[in-house]
């Protein structure tokens, strides 16, 4: 019985040249999705360009008829992820077009390929990511549980500098999921200072822990957090959710701000409620 493909790439892990070339072959022939997943893998981590046609050319070929070659789109999405290194400006229409994909299985399920499409658009042409990404903000078919594709287009529209959509977005939350909104929330980092008061009054007394997680994600990120120190130390004196909790005390710590550590060690020794105190014992580096 021969060996499988996966099996075949796992033998060549010391032998990267000929590991490549094997995963380039089974990318343009295997039939087995795992197989060529695990190929797509290689050449993600490789990024040499000359995966690059092989690369296309799978992704026309599933694209022909995506609903039934690539139900559920991961093999096309294990394909965006290695182009991403290798892709070209010339790949932009591929892109804008695969952002474009809707295909229904018991439901809309290419939402991650858009998604998936869109990171790599940004790269290669900002300007027309910039466009895709603000219609994703309000895709019909948005996942209620993962907020995909919506996420990753405020994630995009942040990374290249368009935080007015995400704006429009946190003025009008209605109807959207709350990781959509943490996540316009955490993009607004070019807000002007005077714009954050306006957000803090609104959010901080939700009750949705990803929405206040991406509040506090902005307070601590923007220019202007000092002027907003206040309002995460009390949050972290009062709150009862302790799973952001956890969270924000992790992002203070990783933050190695001197300040704050010393705010964390100072409520270490005079926390009572058995919650925060159990975490800031767990989490807190020693002296």
């Amino acid at each position: 019985m021969p060996e499988s493909p996966i099996l075949r790439l796992r033998a060549l892990a010391e032998r990267p040249a000929e590991q490549f070339a094997l995963a380039v072959q089974i990318v343009e022939r295997e039939r087995n999705p795992d197989a060529v997943i695990a190929a797509l893998a290689v050449l993600e981590r490789t990024g040499d360009e000359r995966a690059r046609p092989a690369l296309l050319a799978r992704y026309a070929q599933l694209a022909a008829d995506g609903a039934r070659r690539d139900p559920g789109g991961a093999v096309r999405i294990a394909v965006l992820r290695a182009l991403r290194s290798v892709c070209l400006p010339e790949d932009a229409p591929l892109l804008a077009e695969a952002t474009q994909t809707y295909e229904f299985r018991l439901g809309e399920t290419a939402g991650d390929l858009r998604a998936a499409a869109l990171v790599v658009l940004g790269e290669v042409d900002p300007t027309l990511a910039g466009f895709h990404a603000t219609r994703l903000l309000h895709d019909s078919h948005t996942s209620p549980m993962s907020g995909e594709p919506a996420v990753t287009a405020a994630r995009v529209l942040a990374d290249i500098g368009q935080p007015l959509p995400l704006y429009d977005c946190a003025l009008r939350p209605e109807g959207l999921p709350g990781e959509l909104v943490g996540e316009c929330l955490r993009g607004l980092t070019e807000l002007p200072a005077s714009l954050l008061p306006g957000l803090v009054e609104r959010y901080l007394p939700t009750t949705d822990e990803v929405v206040l997680l991406g509040l506090f994600d902005l307070l601590l990120q923007h220019p202007a957090r000092a002027d907003f120190a206040p309002v995460v130390r009390d949050f972290l004196r009062t709150t009862t959710f302790l799973d952001l909790y956890r969270s924000l005390v992790a992002t203070l710590i990783a933050g190695r701000d001197p300040d704050w550590l010393a705010e964390l060690r100072t409520l270490a020794r005079e926390e009572r409620h058995p919650g925060r105190a159990a975490v800031l014992t767990e989490v807190l580096p020693p002296r």
